[in-house]
């Protein structure tokens, strides 16, 4: 199966999900979609009419592992948020029970998605910890989160065609026996780091390798220059 163009989309999922869920529709809960806790924090101020949101980070983060099994880790977050009455912390236990009600049903679906995305080699960490925001009680709002990592297996394989080739610098010849080795080794040195009188050796013999890693783009320029010095040169496709 090729699953290289299928990936997860968590906004979509859980927008579905508020849209469908009974008891979300009967505490009216609104969806949106944030980014990160400031986009929530933004979200709370501006969106003074709704009593109950749903809203979930568009900011993934993430990271991508080098092991046997190479992947790439994305963490989506999702916020959930009911108002209450200010300083009222029976009413505020009651949206948090509420809440945590809903994370449950949430759940059981994502149970069944877990399923369905690991048919294309994505996987869902299963520990997912709902957690409690207590900075917003004196504002009337009780808070929560949850954060999903997903796991996408990556193929890390090198593949030459996607890269620039990379050339080795060969001298081959030098032409008469009065070459100026010391600009021919300055010019080097501009290209392999080296000094000049590290260098200036190399053109003693041939044919002798130059340096390595020699980037095509400039294979002309390179090779004038050294042919003005009087010495022939040649970029040799790098094996490694």
């Amino acid at each position: 199966m090729n699953t290289s163009n299928y990936n997860w989309d968590a906004v979509n999922f859980f927008e579905t999900l508020t849209d469908e869920n009974i008891l979300a529709r009967q505490e009216k809960f609104t969806f949106c979609r944030v980014s990160g806790l400031d986009g929530f924090e933004e979200a709370l101020e501006t969106m003074q009419s709704s009593v109950a949101f749903v809203c979930v980070s568009d900011i993934a983060g993430g990271y991508t592992e080098l092991n046997n099994t190479p992947r790439t880790r994305r963490v989506k977050t999702v916020f959930l948020a009911m108002r209450h009455a200010l300083n009222d912390m029976v009413a505020r236990q009651e949206c948090m029970d509420t809440m945590r009600e809903l994370f449950r049903q949430f759940m059981s679906k994502l149970i069944l998605e877990k399923t369905k995305l690991e048919q294309h080699c994505i996987y869902l960490d299963p520990r997912i910890t709902f957690t409690e925001i207590d900075r917003y009680f004196a504002s009337g709002c009780a808070c929560a989160y949850f954060q999903i990592a997903v796991d996408v297996f990556t193929v890390l394989r090198f593949n030459k065609e996607e890269w620039e080739k990379v050339y080795d610098l060969w001298l081959l010849n030098a032409r008469g026996i009065s070459q100026n080795y010391s600009a021919a080794a300055k010019y080097l040195s501009s290209l392999n780091g080296l000094s000049e009188d590290d260098n200036e050796p190399l053109f003693l013999k041939t044919p002798n390798l130059l340096t390595k890693g020699i980037s095509g783009r400039n294979a002309t320029e390179i090779i004038n220059n050294f042919k003005t010095h009087g010495f022939n040169v040649e970029l040799r496709e790098a094996e490694y």
